[in-house]
């Protein structure tokens, strides 16, 4: 079983150290201090060993890969530190504030030879794959994305939230030709409800809406091609029914998108060959935040 180290103990950090616990051995763990999460670790996990030094991880020769769930402003500088000391990364998205900053992590993980896999987590969504499944042979004509939320108003709603929904568009559409943000209003931050539209080939666009500042929670994703609807919602997949003008479900996901995340990162640290795509996706993401960034200001 792989063994493996994690920095970062949030919220999130915690459900990561869940799901792993589930298919690899996680030995160490660092934060800042905080001593609540500190009191979970020991609580929940008596067997994982809180390390005050990060240094106490890269030179573990046991520890095959570091899990990374941080600020976004940390990314760059604690995944090049794992690079460069030979352990494989599983990186929250984005994997770092800029392009630039993703190249030099990419080109570090390929010289030596590391994984260097960044947590989408949507990508890994059961529906998701069905999408993939159902749209394979059809002709997709637009992709809708609506996102309503409260909080995460810590990070950058562009770099945060917005990551998601591109890395999906990337996947189904590939890289836009024109892409506009037409709607930026700030409410509690200087962005908190965003639109942005993406122009590709064929007359295909994708428009992506977020607000985080909804008085709910809901997230849905429609595809339309040629001759269906399908929707997204939750843990189920619709398809419009043209004739009875009514939705069907088609697909109910059995595994959370976490859970899936998590095997495929570890099976791809134990495969002889190392596939980087999760990287250059991520890279591409950048790409397009970056665009967007520039029309903002």
């Amino acid at each position: 079983m792989k063994k493996i180290a994690l920095i970062g103990l949030g919220r999130w950090g915690k459900n990561l150290v869940r799901e792993f616990s589930n298919v690899s051995l996680i030995t160490k763990c660092h934060t800042k201090g905080n001593q609540t999460n500190i009191r979970w670790l020991k609580k929940h996990y008596p067997e994982i060993k809180w390390v005050k030094d990060r240094i106490d991880i890269f030179s573990d020769p046991t520890i095959d890969a570091v899990i990374i769930s941080t600020p976004i402003t940390t990314h760059f500088k604690l995944a090049k530190e794992c690079l460069d000391n030979g352990k494989h990364v599983f990186i929250e998205k984005p994997m770092a504030e800029t392009t630039a900053q993703s190249r030099k992590l990419i080109s570090i993980a390929k010289t030596n030879k590391v994984q260097l896999f960044v947590g989408h987590v949507f990508l890994y969504s059961q529906n998701f794959k069905k999408i993939l499944e159902v749209t394979k042979n059809r002709k997709i004509k637009c992709v809708q994305f609506d996102w309503k939320k409260l909080g995460t108003f810590d990070e950058d709603i562009f770099k945060n939230l917005l990551t998601h929904d591109l890395s999906l568009s990337i996947e189904l559409l590939g890289m836009p030709k024109k892409i506009n943000l037409l709607q930026n209003l700030g409410i509690i931050t200087s962005s908190d409800i965003i639109s942005i539209k993406l122009y590709y080939n064929d007359n295909k666009i994708c428009n992506i809406k977020i607000d985080r500042t909804s008085n709910f929670k809901k997230k849905t994703i429609t595809v339309i091609t040629e001759k269906n609807l399908y929707q997204w919602e939750d843990d189920i997949l619709l398809r419009l029914q043209n004739k009875s003008k009514t939705y069907k479900q088609i697909f109910q996901q059995t595994e959370t998108p976490l859970a899936v995340e998590c095997k495929e990162f570890i099976k791809s640290i134990s495969k002889p060959n190392i596939s980087y795509h999760s990287a250059t996706l991520a890279l591409n993401v950048n790409v397009l935040i970056d665009r967007i960034i520039r029309q903002r200001k």
